[in-house]
């Protein structure tokens, strides 16, 4: 990338003429200010995709919960399935 501040213009006027000069000088400003419209998009995709990461393990966790409520539900509900038969036994002695 050529930075305008370390162009010596007197030597590119000499060698390219003025004319061609400006264009070369425009160039380099539009090509610069294209990098640093690049640059900028490439970080707000970065952010984008920390923030996708981070809603997918916050997604993943809530599954994680979800899954240990249900087999607790399940086993307090084995557990008093359980009660209630030896219960009913008990009862029919």
């Amino acid at each position: 990338m050529a930075d305008i501040g370390q162009v010596n213009m007197e030597e590119m006027v000499k060698k390219y003429g003025e004319e061609e000069t400006v264009i070369l000088m425009n160039e380099i400003m539009e090509n610069n200010a294209m990098m640093l419209k690049l640059q900028k998009q490439i970080v707000e995709l970065q952010v984008m995709e920390e923030e996708k990461k981070k809603r997918q393990i916050e997604i993943r966790r809530r599954e994680q919960e979800r899954t240990r409520e249900q087999e607790e539900t399940d086993k307090w509900i084995e557990e008093c399935r359980k009660r209630n038969e030896k219960k009913k036994e008990e009862r029919e002695e």
